[in-house]
């Protein structure tokens, strides 16, 4: 596609028309929110330029106010002129850079988590991942089945979204993360380091040995489409790591299965394993719980009703 360029002096409600439809042409299916999200992310470049040239020579700028898409259509009302670089952003974007990529951000429930090349992007659907491991974690707690200092473990945390809101929304749990690639980690430290959480550089499959049945929740997001089904999304099959997406094997169940062996082990009895998967893996995944030995297995929907993530508990001894 040719580059995207705003006309001199453009005023940014006719910028956002243009670029959405030049986001339709692209593929992209978010586009006119995606146009807005990059207007928001200009914006705010755009201000943080115009406070270090105004400041004092050697003192630490303020924070740059976040701009949100509701004020971004407010200045578009008010005939506000597009904002410097936004043609650039919009050019990437349809190249099919990811969204995230460009503005180094992710948003994930009440946190901002930077990413970037070398890591997976986080997903809604991972959202709901956590709400529901806070329901069970918060649900021992209310039936005095966690000890003073109850341990979680995040196996395959990526850009560290899960542990991250573990640890940001359950202060009180001691909060453990589990990152194979050097690349994730990398990430997954600046996200993690702000909350108190400990990133361990290891295989999931085998890490923690020192935490063997003393872990009251593990909660994971680990690789599982099959070695066959390629996303066909260029911002997925090109940008997202592939140790992030094939879980091995035929059915992509390799890793998952390890996961639930690995995480029994991990747990304290009474403890819960929760994990997301593919919506055609619920009844793998249900029986590679049982298989485990989990008890009181139960799947879960995501916001569009399809099958995303599984919980078992372990008996008590």
């Amino acid at each position: 596609m040719t580059e995207f360029v705003t006309a001199p002096g453009e005023e940014l409600d006719s910028a956002l028309r243009r670029a959405s439809a030049y986001l339709v042409a692209a593929g992209v299916e978010s586009a006119a929110t995606d146009a807005q999200l990059l207007a928001a992310y200009a914006l705010e470049r755009q201000a943080h330029a115009a406070i270090q040239a105004g400041g004092i020579a050697g003192a630490q700028p303020p924070e740059t106010e976040h701009v949100s898409r509701g004020r971004v259509q407010a200045l578009a009302l008010l005939g506000h002129p597009a904002p410097d670089g936004f043609g650039r952003l919009v050019t990437l974007r349809g190249q099919r850079l990811p969204l995230q990529h460009i503005t180094g951000q992710a948003h994930f429930r009440s946190l901002t988590l930077s990413v970037g090349p070398g890591v997976f992007v986080p997903r809604p659907e991972t959202e709901l991942l956590v709400e529901r491991a806070l329901t069970v974690y918060r649900s021992l707690q209310e039936h005095g089945q966690l000890p003073v200092k109850p341990v979680v473990v995040d196996l395959c945390t990526g850009s560290g979204a899960i542990a991250a809101s573990l640890a940001h929304e359950e202060p009180g749990a001691k909060v453990l993360a589990v990152e194979l690639s050097t690349e994730a980690a990398a990430w997954a430290e600046r996200n993690l380091t702000p909350y108190g959480v400990t990133l361990v550089r290891g295989d999931a499959r085998t890490a923690l040995p020192e935490y063997e049945g003393r872990v009251s929740l593990v909660a994971s997001n680990p690789p599982y489409i099959p070695a066959g089904a390629v996303p066909k999304d260029p911002e997925v099959r090109d940008h997202d790591p592939a140790l992030a997406l094939y879980g091995g094997g035929a059915d992509g169940m390799e890793l998952p299965r390890a996961i639930a062996t690995r995480a029994f082990t991990l747990l304290a009895p009474g403890g819960y394993l929760i994990m997301e998967h593919a919506e055609t893996q619920r009844e793998l995944m249900r029986r590679t719980f049982v298989a485990a030995g989990y008890e009181r297995i139960v799947s879960y929907d995501d916001l569009a009703g399809k099958p995303r993530h599984t919980a078992g508990y372990k008996p008590a001894t």
